[in-house]
Order: C-alpha cells, then sequence, then structure tokens
C-alpha cells in the first residue's frame, strides 16, 4: 500500500465525528483498524496516529490500542515492542477507575508469552504471578498455569508442573473454555511422557487420555496439538508397545513434514531407528537414523540420533555416540577434564546430557566387566561425580517432594551403578558416599532446610568421619545398598574395612520376604521353629559374607544402615549358627541409623525440654473401628510409677493435646493404634478424637531425645527407592528427634508392654538406651518359653537413631521403694552380720 493510501486511511479514522463521544464505538474503530487487509507494520502505525490524536479517547480505550498494537508488533517477531506496548496498555488499564479484568488478564498472558518466546524466563515468571494475583481470575488466568507448568516442566520439576496444570482441571467451572481445559489435559500427558515410571502413574495417564477423547467428542471444531501423539508415543514406550508406538510416530512424521517442520521431523525419525533398534531389525533402524543425520537444523535431534545409534552396540561404542551426542548439544568436542556442571546447567539440555551421562556410566562398567581396563574405570569414576552433582542440581531446582523423590528414585538406579565402579576400584570411601547419598535423601535436606539453605546441598558424613564418630572397640557399623539385582555392603570395626558383594541378589530378596513374614508371625508347630532358622541363618551368611563374621560381630555393638527391603527385617532376630539357634540378639546390641548423615545432623541438636515423660494411652477411641487397648492404661501407668511421667489418659489423650505438649518434653511414648491410609498409604497414629498422619507430623517440631512409638506397624509406609520407609518415625526424625523405638509389623500388646516396662527400668538405672532395649528383649526371652520366644513377640521393637543414655528422673513413688527396699536390704544384712557375731562368741 502506497503512503497517500496510509495517510488517507488515517485521516478517516482519526478524523471521524460520528462515533467520537462512544467508548464502545471507538474499541470498535480499534478493531476496524487491526483488522484492515494491510500490512502489520502499517497497522501498528495507524494505531500509533489513532492514540496520539484521536479526540475525546479514553483510557480504556488508550489501554486496548496498545494491546492491539503489542499483538501486530509480535505478528512481526518484534518483541521488544511488543512487550513495550503491552506494558503501557497494563499501565493504563491498571489505572482506570473500572478495571475491565478480562482485558487487563488477557494483557497479562500477551506479556507472559513475548517474555516466553525471548526465552526470559525470569521475566515470564514474574509477569505469570502478577496475573495470578489478580482479584479476578479467567480463562487468561488459567491458561497462564499450564505456562508456569511448562517452565517446572523443563526444569525436571515434574510434579509441580502437574499441580499447576490440575489447577486448570479442577476449575473449569471458573472459565468455561473447552480449549484451555484440553491444553490442561495435553500438558498433563505431556510431562507424564517425561517420567519414565508410566507404570506407576499408568491409572492418572488413562483418566487424562480418556478426558480427552471426551472433550474431542463433546467440542467436535477442536482437536488435540500433533505434540499429543508425540507423547503418547513415548508412553507407550514405556509400556514396552512397540508398534503402537511406532504407528503414532508415523502419523505425526506425516504432519510435520506436511508442515516442514523439519526439527521435529529429525527427532521423529530418531526416536522411530531407536525403537527399531530395540525390536533388532537394524537395517530399519539404521534407514531412520540415516534420514535423521540428513537434518542439519536440529542439534537436539542429531544428538539423540548418535545416541540411539550406540543401543545395542558393544558399550565402548555406546560411550564413544554418547559422547559424540554430549559435544553436539554443547557445541564443542567433547572431553571428560573439561566437562563442568556449570556449562552443563547453563545449557538449554540439561536433562538430555544427563542421561546420556547415565547411560555411559552404565556402559562403563559393561565395558569394564568385558575388559577389566583401569583407566576406562577412572574416567567413569569422575563422570558418576558430575552426575551425582547434576542429579542434586536438578533435586534442589524442584520445588514440591514429589518431583524430589522422583529424581531420587532416578538417582537410586545412579548410585548402584556407581557403587559398582567403586567395587571395581575398590574404593570403599567414595562406595561410602555413593551409598549415603543414597538413604533419606530428603528427610536430610529438610533437616537442612532453614531460611536461605533450602537450595544448598546437603552434607554427607565421609567413611573416615563416620568411622571416628560411631567405632571403636566396642563398635562395629555395616551399611548396605540394596534393589533387586544388586547389593553390596561395607563393614568396618576399629581394624578394617570390608566391601563386598551380595550374591545371588534376587533370591535374597524372596529369603528377606519370607523372613519378615516368619517374624511377623509367632511358631505354632516345632518344624514352624526349625524353617525359621534355616532361613535366618542363610538370610545371615548372605548379608555377612566375610570370614570370621560372627567373631568380628560377638559381644560388640553393631550398627545397621539398611537399605530397601533390609529395612523391614529385625537384624537381631537372625541366626548366625543353624546348630545353636541362637539369635544375633544374643551376640550383639543393635541399633539402626537412617544414614549416618542424618544421625551426624540429628545429633548436633541441642534440645531444651523437661527430663520427663510424655505419654498418651486413649485406651478407647472415638472412631469405632479401631479396637480398644485394655491394657494400655495399666502399662503407662506402670511407666509413670519408674519414671516421672505426664500422663494423658482415655478422653485426655488428645491430638490437640499432643500437639500443644510436642515440644516440651525430651521422651514422647505413644500407646496406641496406628495404620496406613488405605487411599495413599500415608501413615497415621490415633488419639481419642482424631488421628495425625505422617503429612502433618512433618510440619511439626519436637525437642525429644527420645520417641517410643508403642503402636502396631509404627515403621511401616510406603517404600520410596533412595529414600526409604515413609512412616511415622520419618515424621519425627524431621521434626528434630535423635531417637525412635517403634514397632515392625502388629505388635503383641502384652509382650511389648513388658519388655517396654523393664526397658524404663534400665533407663532409669543408667543404662543406654540401646542397653536397656537389649536387656528388655533377653530378659523377655528367659522368662517365656516354646512359642511365646518366637520374634513375633519380642522382635517387633527397634532403636532407630541415637543410642546413648538418657537424663531421666525416676518416679517419687518409684524412688521411695527404691529407698525402703535399700533400708530392708541394709537391716536384713545389719541382723545378719550382728547374729553370727553372736554365735561366733
Amino acid at each position: 500500500m502506497n503512503r497517500f493510501l496510509f495517510l488517507f486511511l488515517s485521516f478517516l479514522i482519526i478524523h471521524q465525528k460520528s462515533f467520537s463521544q462512544s467508548k464502545l464505538n471507538q474499541e470498535k474503530e480499534i478493531d476496524s483498524i487491526y483488522k484492515l487487509n494491510i500490512e502489520n507494520t502499517l497497522k501498528t502505525q495507524i494505531l500509533e496516529e489513532f492514540i496520539t490524536k484521536r479526540e475525546n479517547l479514553t483510557k480504556e480505550n488508550i489501554s486496548y490500542a496498545y494491546h492491539k498494537q503489542g499483538i501486530l508488533y509480535s505478528f512481526e517477531n518484534n518483541y521488544e515492542k511488543a512487550i513495550s506496548v503491552t506494558q503501557k496498555s497494563i499501565s493504563i488499564r491498571i489505572d482506570t477507575d473500572s478495571i475491565d479484568y478480562y482485558k487487563l488478564n488477557n494483557s497479562f498472558y500477551n506479556l507472559n508469552y513475548y517474555y516466553k518466546v525471548q526465552g526470559n524466563e525470569k521475566k515470564q515468571k514474574e509477569i505469570i504471578i502478577k496475573l495470578q494475583s489478580q482479584p479476578v481470575k479467567n480463562k487468561f488466568t488459567y491458561k497462564s498455569y499450564i505456562d508456569l507448568g511448562f517452565i517446572f516442566t523443563n526444569k525436571g520439576d515434574y510434579f509441580n508442573a502437574l499441580i499447576n496444570f490440575n489447577k486448570v482441571i479442577e476449575n473449569y467451572t471458573s472459565y468455561k473454555d473447552p480449549r484451555t481445559l484440553l491444553k490442561a489435559h495435553e500438558a498433563v500427558i505431556a510431562t507424564y511422557s517425561y517420567i519414565d515410571e508410566t507404570k506407576r502413574y499408568l491409572e492418572e495417564i488413562n483418566y487424562h487420555i480418556n478426558s480427552i477423547d471426551n472433550i474431542l467428542k463433546n467440542h467436535n471444531y477442536l482437536s488435540t496439538d500433533i505434540g499429543y501423539k508425540n507423547n503418547l508415543a513415548n508412553i507407550y514406550e514405556n509400556l514396552n508397545k512397540p508398534f503402537k508406538v511406532i504407528e503414532l510416530y508415523k502419523q505425526v512424521l506425516k504432519v510435520y513434514e506436511e508442515k516442514n517442520d523439519f526439527g521435529n521431523v529429525g527427532r521423529v525419525y530418531s526416536n522411530i531407528g531407536r525403537v527399531y533398534n530395540k525390536l533388532k531389525k537394524r537395517k530399519k533402524a539404521n534407514y531412520f537414523f540415516d534420514k535423521a543425520l540428513e537434518i542439519k537444523t536440529d542439534k537436539k535431534a542429531i544428538a539423540a540420533v548418535n545416541s540411539n545409534m550406540g543401543d545395542y552396540l558393544t558399550p565402548e561404542i555406546k560411550i564413544r555416540y554418547n559422547k559424540k551426542a554430549i559435544g553436539i548439544l554443547l557445541d564443542r568436542g567433547y572431553d571428560e577434564t573439561v566437562l563442568s556442571l556449570k556449562e552443563i546447567t547453563n545449557s538449554d539440555y540439561t536433562l538430555d546430557i544427563l542421561d546420556y551421562l547415565i547411560e555411559n556410566v552404565e556402559a562403563s562398567i559393561k565395558n569394564y566387566e568385558s575388559t577389566l581396563k583401569n583407566d576406562d574405570l577412572n574416567k567413569a569414576i569422575e563422570i558418576s561425580i558430575l552426575v551425582d552433582k547434576l542429579i542434586s542440581f536438578i533435586r534442589l531446582e524442584s520445588i514440591v517432594d514429589t518431583s524430589k523423590l522422583f529424581w531420587i528414585r532416578k538417582a537410586a538406579s545412579f548410585y548402584m551403578k556407581a557403587v559398582t565402579l567403586s567395587y571395581y576400584k575398590n574404593d570403599v570411601s567414595q562406595a561410602f558416599y555413593f551409598m549415603e547419598k543414597n538413604k533419606a535423601l530428603l528427610l536430610l535436606e529438610g533437616l537442612n532446610n532453614t531460611k536461605g539453605s533450602n537450595k544448598k546441598e546437603s552434607l554427607i558424613i565421609s567413611l573416615e568421619e563416620s568411622i571416628r564418630q560411631h567405632i571403636g572397640k566396642e563398635k562395629n557399623l555395616v551399611e548396605y545398598i540394596l534393589n533387586e539385582k544388586r547389593g553390596f555392603g561395607i563393614f568396618c570395626n576399629e581394624n578394617e574395612k570390608i566391601f563386598y558383594k551380595l550374591e545371588n541378589v534376587p533370591e535374597l530378596i524372596n529369603q528377606v520376604d519370607s523372613l519378615k513374614n516368619k517374624m511377623s508371625k509367632y511358631f505354632i508347630y516345632k518344624d514352624d521353629k526349625e524353617k525359621y532358622k534355616r532361613l535366618a541363618n542363610n538370610v545371615f551368611l548372605k548379608l555377612f559374607p566375610f570370614k570370621n563374621s560372627i567373631k568380628k560381630i560377638k559381644n560388640k555393638g553393631l550398627i545397621v544402615i539398611p537399605d530397601y527391603k533390609l529395612q523391614r527385617i529385625n537384624f537381631e532376630a537372625l541366626i548366625p549358627d543353624a546348630l545353636t539357634g541362637e539369635y544375633l540378639l544374643e551376640h550383639t546390641e543393635i541399633n539402626y541409623l537412617l544414614s549416618a548423615s542424618v544421625f551426624e545432623k540429628l545429633n548436633r541438636n541441642t534440645k531444651k525440654s523437661i527430663d520427663k515423660i510424655l505419654a498418651f494411652a486413649p485406651v478407647d477411641f472415638n472412631q469405632k473401628t479401631l479396637q480398644s487397648l485394655k491394657r494400655s492404661k495399666k502399662a503407662m501407668q506402670e511407666v509413670a510409677s519408674i519414671c516421672e511421667t505426664e500422663l494423658f489418659i482415655e478422653e485426655k489423650a488428645t491430638k490437640e493435646t499432643f500437639i500443644k505438649e510436642l515440644k516440651n518434653y525430651s521422651i514422647i511414648h505413644l500407646n496406641t493404634h496406628a495404620g496406613l491410609n488405605k487411599i495413599d498409604n500415608d501413615p497415621w497414629i490415633a488419639f481419642r478424637d482424631k488421628k495425625i498422619n505422617l503429612k502433618e507430623l512433618l510440619s511439626l517440631s519436637n525437642n525429644a531425645e527420645l520417641v517410643v512409638l508403642d503402636a502396631c506397624n509404627g515403621a511401616s509406609g510406603k517404600q520410596e527407592i533412595g529414600e526409604g520407609i515413609m512412616s511415622l518415625s520419618r515424621g519425627f526424625f524431621r521434626g528434630g528427634a535423635k531417637s525412635v523405638i517403634t514397632t515392625q509389623w502388629k505388635a503383641n500388646e502384652k509382650s511389648t508392654n513388658e519388655i517396654l516396662k523393664v526397658f524404663y527400668k534400665e533407663l532409669s538405672a543408667g543404662k543406654t538406651k540401646l542397653k536397656a532395649l537389649n536387656i528388655a528383649k533377653k530378659n523377655y526371652l528367659k522368662t517365656h518359653q516354646l512359642s511365646e520366644t518366637s520374634p513375633y513377640f519380642w522382635a517387633s521393637l527397634i532403636l532407630i537413631g541415637n543410642p546413648d543414655s538418657i537424663k531421666i528422673i525416676p518416679s517419687t513413688n518409684y524412688s521411695n521403694w527404691v529407698w525402703i527396699l535399700l533400708f530392708i536390704t541394709l537391716g536384713v544384712i545389719f541382723l545378719f552380720l550382728k547374729r553370727n557375731k553372736l554365735y561366733l562368741k
């Protein structure tokens, strides 16, 4: 269009008088300019003229004109100008007497989009936060949750992303825009496609797939984005449905080719090649790999091709291909000596590079097992250290615990690989570090989560420091790392460090499962005990396979840091010698740690609390499905007769009282019911009126030197790989407790009460927590026989954490009885001596 026509149109629009007094018609004028069939640059100029020269233009319409101008600038990829005029639009609209929040939120949303295209994530998040803080919410507010979710997805904070997407889905009635709803469900599927745990979340995935199908059925003018099928293909690949995957990829490929979207074409070629590679159809795989390599526009696709081509070839070739892939993503050659955490995290391909590095560690193990070349082993250890730092960086950047747990699970598989490399290198200190990183990391992070330190990696204690703290003439330590395929142990005493491999791990796992089952049931027939002895002895020999193991353990304390299924059995009930049939309890005193690093952190805490017991015994419960615990009242009264106790019994044993008093006492004793929520396996413990669950407990601080969970299944909970059992014990440790005595299965009320009564007597006499519990259990075994000596009755109770003595005030009544008995004893002795003296005369 020539300049004359442009000026003529400007004159007509700016100087017409017929609609000048109408705000609505001013808006129509702006829309008419926006819709003109002329170049966008000319439309922006006309709008500028309109804003500066139009008479009686309202603030609302000046804002609206700038808003439209921003859209036109974005069409021309001039995002700086788009941002500038949209900011003006927002500022003016906020200053109006009656704010139109639909238009304001629209402008905020557009501004978020412009920053997104520019790659300015920081500014994008700032705008999203401002948009979401507006008092009126509409579809633009909820669309921004989708954008925010994808920011988290790109950082690996997948479950924070899902939280944002689900806000859009759950609040559909607030905005009623089916297109936005569809995008939210698609976003969920996209995020699950990155989480390589499809089977774990299959129910949720199917819900969203069905929801998408229903939206399309009810709104036939809508269609899914092509990326949706691509993401579905990734999910089906995790479900090992290769032909369904190939079908979906070919549908996606056709659309991308029609759009000349060469970057995505290359990625899909590479993905199809990878699937054919898994099917061992090398010719077809190479055809698609070659097609992908012909496209030079997308380095992520080229990197993926190189990595995929190395799959199912020799480990040495796989390593070479992955090195090349990393070099492509970083725009340089690959060299382990200069590859840095900063360079990787500053790139746009952090998650891709992490995957390639982990694959290289795995390939290095296979390569060493076939070649025994130490040079390759040393390089693999260096890569492992870098991977550890990289996973920690991503985990610490994640906000929600479910995302952190995902990265902890992902790390757990890697840490086993790193320990395997350390085993081949015979580097016990490095192995100990990786074992520690594989346990209770989220708990340790929570304990360190003071103001300003939530993104700082927690201190992992070294093997040398752990030996210094825990091991001496009277103490040994053993730590394990275990999964379904591999396992290792490190046993340390004052003279040696033994690093050993657990043999035939699948069989060991089955035996541990069977042993847990037998421990949690009492013996009925003589043959039951014999079967138990054989099994408990087999497990002992597998867990302590080194020479003279029982001789090294006997008559010394043993700290056990278990992993995976080993966290569900009591080592005290193992049998070192099948001939004698004696329990390990009779040879050593055992306490458990969640990790040496967690113990070290908790032990630093200084406690300010009353040296008394805070005890709760509801006896009966408002929730009628919970059985009455008739013995609990007497049991707690007996404890109160031994030690100074603040006792809350029956209707006084409420949840509110527990929360109020929790911080004030050094010992907390709960004699009640515990269990697991059927929906999410979240543990709970019951008070007279209500239950408290683990999620609530994690937010409560305490000053306890000892917590006694005198309740069934106190140590039960969901097993999180790489983190441990999410039990009630964990909640008290998170609150600051130094030690917890808890139950590993449905405890027998009578035997537990007997053991704890003796425990408190020994504790008040100055014994350590560990010695007191050991004496109490041995006393139980001595005073019972036959079936009552089954581990079911005595082995459920375990001590986790600090084993040391604790200051405790004896009960006044108990002290009086002690003095009375002492005087009686002295009197008897005096009379006996006096009588003997007379006799001698």
